[in-house]
């Protein structure tokens, strides 16, 4: 048997046994519980990550060229249009490619491909307004030539000028036959060199009018200088025809205005000169009292000299010159008339006077 103090002894033994383990146990949990606070505190240190591969660039699009060969098909186009005038005669047409144009233009630089589409539409529309237009052109170029032909034809070209006529109509036959087999261009140049040919002639047939209305009044002498400029003028009109109508129209324009010159300036001295003819006449008829004798006539005939000084005062020589005229020849008729009642009541008188002699005679004879 064991002894009584050492049974006492294990038990102490085993009590504080089971302390000491219950401090180490929770001395060990609270070690634990502290480690596990700092590493919650501590910030985990980055991990470090392999980069990522960088993403390709985009391949840079391909440069477009300058549509210059479009550019200058569509301009020579738009050139050709507007010379041949197509604009006024299809004038939305002519917008609608002229819009195309302008959006080439815009893109041009900033979007070359947008830039060429624009001038390639353009192109189409100038050609199809130029295929469209040109029979339109030519038929108006044929009226206007016609309208020309006309007008020289009744102004008296083809018996006036015969030579430069026969010229005019070889000139209006030719662009007929090509505006018939679908030639419009040429015919529109023909048709215009005939209207030139018939513009000529009917201002031809007017300047010799002008000539002619200033001899028949001998009213050159009174205008000598323009009128020997408008002689030559009007006879280079009509050599320069066959060769050179251009030349030949601005001749005969300035005869036109040398012409006209010449008869404005003309005119005033020959309404002077009408004015002492017409006196002339005025004061023969009063010498014979016809105021008396013919009243009326003598009166018609001094209001139409009223109104040819009233003409005169205004300038307008010319009526006034044609009213000094009438004037002149009404007082020559109230003359003639007066003189005829004079004459007649002289023989009458001279009758009388011979009769009374007669009974005179006759008285003596009886005595």
């Amino acid at each position: 048997m064991r002894a009584p103090h050492y049974e006492e002894r294990m038990k102490k033994f085993t009590h504080y046994a089971t302390f000491i383990a219950a401090v180490a146990t929770c001395i060990l949990a609270l070690s634990c519980a502290s480690q596990l606070k700092v590493q919650s505190q501590t910030p985990e240190a980055p991990v470090a990550q392999a980069p990522k591969a960088a993403s390709p660039a985009p391949e840079p699009k391909a440069q477009v060229a300058a549509p210059d060969e479009e550019r200058a098909k569509a301009s020579a186009l738009r050139k050709r249009a507007f010379d041949l005038g197509i604009k006024d005669v299809l004038p939305e047409d002519y917008a609608a490619a002229e819009k195309a144009f302008a959006a080439g233009n815009e893109s041009y630089g900033k979007d070359n491909a947008a830039a060429g589409l624009s001038f390639t539409d353009a192109s189409g529309k100038y050609a199809a307004l130029i295929n469209k237009g040109l029979p339109l052109l030519a038929s108006q170029a044929r009226e206007n030539a016609e309208k020309l032909r006309k007008i020289a034809q009744d102004k008296g070209a083809p018996g006036y000028f015969a030579s430069q006529w026969t010229q005019a109509e070889a000139d209006w036959a030719a662009p007929q036959k090509a505006e018939n087999s679908g030639g419009y261009e040429a015919a529109i140049s023909g048709y215009h060199a005939a209207s030139r040919d018939y513009e000529a002639l009917y201002k031809l047939c007017d300047a010799k009018a002008a000539r002619e209305y200033i001899a028949s009044r001998d009213l050159a002498k009174w205008a000598s200088s323009p009128w020997t400029l408008a002689e030559t003028k009007y006879q280079a009109a009509q050599d320069l025809f066959v060769k050179d109508t251009p030349s030949s129209i601005t001749s005969v324009d300035e005869a036109l205005l040398r012409y006209g010159i010449a008869r404005s300036t003309a005119l005033e001295y020959y309404a002077g000169d009408r004015k002492k003819a017409s006196e002339t006449e005025r004061d023969r008829a009063s010498g014979i009292k016809s105021e008396v004798a013919v009243k009326d006539e003598f009166a018609q005939a001094t209001t139409l000299y009223d109104k040819a000084q009233k003409a005169q005062e205004a300038k307008d020589y010319e009526s006034s010159a044609a009213l000094y005229d009438s004037a002149a020849k009404a007082f020559s008729a109230a003359y003639v008339h007066a003189k005829a009642k004079m004459d007649t009541a002289q023989n009458e008188l001279g009758e009388l006077d011979a009769a009374i002699a007669s009974k005179k005679a006759a008285v003596n004879e009886g005595r």
